[in-house]
């Protein structure tokens, strides 16, 4: 039973079935200091039965920052298919596991630039049953990409969405303009923001919390957490819940000043997004946790109540793959429709033959390191590749006093692929699709050599792995990942000499739209960059994920596969041993 506040005026094959494997993080209560890792492995069942003397117990199962249904790694990793079995296994004759997802999942990827996030609305409804009936365990958050259609002519889109969802949608600090509501039962009822479910006889109070980075044009975001999380917290607690969750969507320092900021009086736990790699951070017994994206992993939590009421809470971070879980067949099969009708009506709608997104453009010589793990933290062969495709694009075009395009830059997140692409691979739309989910066209600016500094500074701010860290060509520097400081900021031209940069320098840029323009959201940070050192070069954009596949085919077209190197430009003292190219000096 759910008891519920609504927001006024918100507006290819299966696998045996394998035993839940406990991977990587084993079970572990959350009285931890920030950031420490645990790496012990155990098997505890998590029945009820076990705990005696009044002290009751539920498990959570949460997941975040969910974009492709199908999974990813050649469908060997994730899945929502998955997903729906490790749920399977985690309910008990006695109670269904609280499934929580924390944002980010209607974009972006291939089929909701198709789509617009309605395969992916399908197969979550689809994580209750085949019947897909409502599904009272299941919450989730609005995340920044929810918002990725920000114009006012996709609020009934977003609103759509939401009324076809059969489970919840936190929207605590979220406020839909009338356009993005429907006067119906089904978005009244999925639409909320905050609610009472109880679990084994445990009153549980839950609210969410969304990121401000990304407002549309019919919605406002109320960037005051503290404030927002004080008034549902007193809320639930007034209605009589016993444990608080937060499920947010935010950065994992926003979280723990939460924490910190509220103290005893703030949530027992929050369950996160945003960040894409398993983390947790502590404020003494209070905890936020946050698994991988693309359900490379899950979090599952037991929380404990005490006869005191007291509240305890354990957790670990599963592993999804085909060595530990096996698919759920009905909803695979149902993934498997969304596959190939994807795949049908991409080729019609692009006036291609069918099979088009399969059609080989070109091999991989190499393997070409892109799961965001890699990609996000450190320079990898395919950033390279694709910052070169940069400078490359601009060979045969004359620019304005003869000048030539000295660097690229590139933030890692335009890069949405997450799975590495094995030697040998024969590329395709999919894979590129896959690459490039976004368009990113180029944009040249004159920058000086203080800016910069400043860019690449900003490129390994808090350096955890997020997606404005920068893959580049023409330049290089040294990052020392402790102190999160760079040094012998330099460019490198085309005969390999290296020069270092001084701030008074006139560099030529080739930089994605995202970070160039002011207008698109918040530039990932590269606020120092913008339109008004901007070198005009045609009338039209050079699209880069066409610029790559140009130059994938023109050597498809003479029998050679890519197979770019690590160049050495990014030099990390958290990889001594890998290649600098600033070394040779």
């Amino acid at each position: 039973m759910i008891k519920q506040q609504w927001i006024k005026g918100l507006g290819f094959k299966g696998f045996g079935l394998a035993a839940i494997v406990l991977s990587v993080l084993g079970l572990t209560g959350c009285q931890q200091t920030a950031g420490q890792a645990v790496d012990q492995t155990t098997e505890k069942t998590m029945d009820t039965a076990a705990h005696k003397d009044n002290y009751r117990q539920f498990n959570v199962l949460a997941v975040n920052d969910l974009y492709n249904v199908e999974g990813i790694d050649a469908r060997k990793s994730g899945g929502m298919s998955r997903l729906r079995t490790l749920r399977k296994q985690l309910n008990t004759p006695h109670e269904q596991v609280l499934l929580l997802h924390a944002g980010d999942f209607l974009f972006p990827s291939s089929m909701s630039s198709q789509y617009q996030g309605e395969q992916m609305i399908d197969l979550m409804n689809g994580l209750n049953g085949p019947d897909k009936q409502f599904d009272e365990r299941f919450f989730v958050v609005f995340g920044n990409h929810e918002f990725d259609k920000k114009a006012m002519k996709y609020a009934d889109m977003l609103a759509q969405r939401i009324e076809e969802s059969n489970f919840y949608w936190l929207g605590s600090n979220v406020h839909l303009d009338q356009k993005a509501q429907r006067d119906s039962e089904a978005f009244r009822k999925s639409l909320i923001n905050n609610a009472i479910t109880e679990i084994n006889g445990i009153k549980v109070g839950i609210y969410g919390l969304t990121t401000d980075i990304a407002i549309p044009e019919y919605a406002s975001i109320d960037a005051d957490y503290v404030g927002i999380s004080k008034r549902n917290i007193a809320d639930l607690k007034a209605r009589g819940a016993e444990v608080v969750i937060a499920v947010t969507h935010l950065r994992i320092h926003k979280d723990e000043q939460l924490l910190k900021s509220l103290g005893d009086e703030g949530p027992d736990v929050i369950f996160g997004g945003h960040e894409h790699a398993r983390q947790h951070v502590c404020v003494g017994k209070r905890c936020v946790l946050k698994a991988d994206a693309d359900l490379r992993s899950a979090t599952i939590a037991s929380i404990t109540v005490s006869p005191v009421g007291e509240v305890s809470i354990s957790h670990r971070y599963n592993v999804i793959d085909e060595s530990t879980i096996a698919v759920d067949p009905e909803l695979e099969q149902r993934t498997n429709y969304w596959i190939n009708r994807y795949q049908s009506e991409y080729c019609q709608k692009h006036d291609q033959g069918e099979g088009c997104l399969l059609e080989v453009l070109g091999k991989a010589d190499v393997t070409l390191v892109a799961e965001e793990l890699q990609i996000r933290k450190y320079e990898t062969n395919l950033g390279s590749y694709v910052a070169d495709q940069m400078i490359r694009a601009f060979d045969n075009i004359e620019l304005p006093g003869g000048r030539k395009v000295q660097i690229g830059l590139v933030n890692a997140g335009s890069l949405r692929l997450n799975q590495n692409i094995p030697a040998g691979t024969e590329l395709n739309e999919w894979y590129l699709n896959g690459i490039f989910q976004y368009p990113v066209d180029l944009r040249l600016l004159e920058i000086s050599g203080k800016t910069l500094k400043q860019v690449v500074t900003r490129s390994v701010e808090d350096w955890t792995g997020n997606g404005w860290f920068l893959q580049v060509s023409g330049m290089a520097f040294r990052h020392d990942a402790k102190t999160q400081q760079i040094s012998h900021l330099s460019l490198v031209d085309s005969e390999g000499n290296i020069t270092p940069v001084k701030d008074d320098d006139k560099i030529l840029a080739s930089v994605n739209n995202y970070m160039a323009d002011p207008s698109i959201a918040d530039q990932d940070g590269y606020t120092m960059l913008n339109l008004e050192s901007q070198v005009f070069y045609a009338d039209k954009l050079i699209a880069l994920k066409q610029a790559v596949v140009n130059d994938i085919k023109a050597k498809w077209a003479v029998g050679e596969g890519i197979a770019p190197k690590l160049a050495g430009r990014i030099c990390s003292s958290a990889r001594p041993f890998t290649y600098c190219l600033l070394d040779k000096k």
